[in-house]
């Protein structure tokens, strides 16, 4: 038996499945990208160069209208959550120059987000189960240590 059917989500989780793996080929391709030897692969407007977080920006904002204002069949969440997992990947790519308004672009900061989001979406395709058990012992053991 071959192991990849260990990576298939449980059903009711496809569409989070869906995005962690939009998501990490989003980052990937946009990290690969931009390690190619072309200095020049961008657009730039008014000699402004336009990074692929904004790219990033309007994928989630035309995903988001468009999931608040279309009537959504099965096909199409599946589809707008690959859009979504996209947008969201080439984000927070560059997550470093939104909290530090300068252009850093290989810092620490933008892989702690990727790890953390990626860690997230793991956590809701695969330990779903998990979390509902202990999510509320968890909860309660918190709530007697700092109360």
């Amino acid at each position: 038996m071959k192991p990849w059917h260990l990576l298939r989500p449980k059903t009711g989780k496809e569409i989070p499945f869906l995005i962690l793996i939009s998501f990490l080929t989003a980052f990937a391709l946009s990290r690969f990208v931009t390690s190619l030897p072309f200095p020049n692969l961008y657009l730039k407007v008014r000699g402004i160069h336009v990074h692929h977080f904004t790219y990033g920006i309007f994928i989630l904002g035309i995903v988001g209208f468009l999931s608040l204002v279309l009537e959504r069949t099965n096909k199409l969440k599946l589809q707008l959550a690959v859009l979504y997992g996209l947008g969201l990947g080439l984000a927070f790519d560059e997550f470093a120059m939104w909290i530090q308004l300068e252009d850093v672009y290989r810092d620490r900061s933008t892989y702690d987000a990727i790890v953390i989001i990626a860690l997230l979406l793991l956590n809701i395709v695969y330990f779903s189960d998990f979390w509902k058990k202990w999510g509320h012992r968890l909860g309660l053991l918190l709530k007697r240590l700092f109360t």
